[in-house]
């Protein structure tokens, strides 16, 4: 939810005003929680958050909208989405339940569920630092290993 709300805030502060929120400001958010599951998996694969931050802001202030997609907005908790941001968000919350029924939406299911969709801005930037899904797993789940300690 941290990563979610960060997300929302990077969308009202990113300087060029967007249809809604879009996987750009998703990655935004895991981003901006480095200890967290999501910013764990990324610094373990050598993701350079710091410039990946700067990417994306980047691409968030100069980047153009595709004509006629502004018309696919969908709302998800109150706020504009884009249908990739979405999509997104939906396939989290089925990344969640996989791990327990009763677990929320963690920033390793948000990374996740972008890398599993070849669209948007999020799994571009993060294709531009060499990370996919599989790679993006494996990392997760060498850290949820480390949560089975036995003492």
């Amino acid at each position: 939810r941290l990563a979610w709300e960060h997300a929302v805030d990077s969308h009202s502060q990113s300087g060029r005003r967007r249809p809604g929120l879009m996987t750009g400001h998703l990655l935004l958010g895991v981003i901006s929680e480095p200890e967290c599951a999501g910013g764990l998996i990324l610094r373990r694969l050598n993701v350079d958050l710091a410039l990946a931050d700067s990417i994306l802001r980047f691409e968030l202030l100069h980047g153009r909208v595709v004509p006629g997609h502004e018309d696919q907005i969908l709302d998800l908790w109150d706020r504009p989405h884009t249908s990739e941001a979405f999509h997104t968000m939906e396939l989290s919350l089925g990344e969640a339940e996989r791990f327990s029924s009763t677990y929320p939406i963690g920033t390793e299911h948000i990374l996740l569920a972008m890398l599993s969709v070849p669209i948007g801005m999020g799994w571009r930037t993060l294709g531009y630092f060499g990370v996919g899904y599989d790679d993006a797993l494996s990392a997760r789940d060498e850290i949820w290993a480390l949560l089975r300690l036995t003492e």
